[in-house]
This record gives structure tokens, C-alpha cells and sequence, in this order.
């Protein structure tokens, strides 16, 4: 740079990475990295049953609970939280095989990946598997069970409050 120090050079190009990582180097020392959560779209296994169709509402609760999932635990400060979309999903992966969507959220910068399936197995009865696995060797770094009462708004909201909780419970 014409008219300035090596040293002045220096100072600016530290300034600005300062800048560009949003803090001072001494508080991101004291603070450890947020780990990136990619939240994968959620499935339904529906095996009640029932004669009327639910598939649309079945896929706004589902949407409904990836979202707030990524909200609460990306609120919570432990995570950063991406959402998967599912035309993304099946645009790369349409099988949907395990180490294709592993690929996936590595690519979109994910350290752990959030997978989770609901069986509808009566018209009151759900149950929720979910496990968050490590994105770089594929082993579970969480698994919870969980049933819940009722295919209703309210039931699959507090199914997802709970499920926030037990992963930050579990900590990154």
C-alpha cells in the first residue's frame, strides 16, 4: 500500500478481521464455538388408520415443529440452527440414504444434524423419535423417544417445547 507502514497495514488488516468476526479476539478465546445444528425435515408415519386424510395438516405440524425446534434451540445460545428445506433434500438426496444426507448438512455447514420421525399409531396416540447425530462420523450424540397424546395443534406444540428441552438438557 503506497503512504503506509508495514505496520500500519497490519493494524488495519487485524481491525478489520476483529470487525468481520464480531468481536475482539479475547472473547472469542473465552467463548467456545457454537456448534451448527442442521434440522432435517421431519416425517410422519402415519399407521392409525384413519379414513379421512390428514396429510396437510400433518405436514403444518411437522413444518411447525422443525421451525420452532430451530427457533427455541437456536435461541437457547448452544446452537446455531439451519433448517433443511425438503426440496433441498430431495434435490440431492431423493433416496434420502443416510451418508447422502450427512453430505448435505455438512455442506450447509452443519456439526450435528437433528433427524426426526412421528408415529401416528391411533387417532390419540403419537410417538417422536429423534436423535442428533454427529455430522462428521454419523454416531448419535442424542436419542429420545417420546409419546405424546393428541393430533392436535397444541399436542405436537408441546411435543416440540419438550423435545427443545431434552436437547439442550443433553448440551452440545
Amino acid at each position: 500500500m503506497i503512504g503506509k507502514s508495514r505496520e500500519g497495514w497490519w493494524g488495519m488488516r487485524l481491525a478489520l478481521a476483529i470487525l468481520v468476526l464480531g468481536g475482539s479476539a479475547a472473547a472469542s478465546r473465552a467463548d467456545p464455538p457454537k456448534l451448527t445444528l442442521a434440522i432435517l425435515p421431519l416425517k410422519l408415519l402415519d399407521t392409525s388408520g384413519e379414513p379421512v386424510d390428514q396429510g396437510p395438516e400433518h405436514a403444518r405440524r411437522l413444518d411447525a415443529m422443525a421451525r420452532n425446534l430451530a427457533e427455541d434451540l437456536g435461541a437457547s445460545g448452544d446452537y446455531r440452527t439451519l433448517l433443511i428445506a425438503p426440496e433441498r433434500v430431495h434435490a440431492r438426496c431423493p433416496d434420502e440414504r443416510p451418508d447422502c444426507l450427512l453430505e448435505l448438512a455438512k455442506e450447509a455447514g452443519a456439526t450435528r444434524v437433528f433427524v426426526g420421525v412421528v408415529h401416528k399409531s391411533s387417532t390419540l396416540i403419537l410417538q417422536l423419535f429423534a436423535r442428533v447425530v454427529d455430522a462428521r462420523t454419523g454416531r448419535a450424540v442424542l436419542t429420545r423417544d417420546l409419546n405424546f397424546r393428541g393430533d392436535t395443534d397444541e399436542a405436537w406444540r408441546r411435543a416440540g417445547v419438550f423435545l427443545a428441552g431434552q436437547v439442550r438438557e443433553a448440551g452440545p
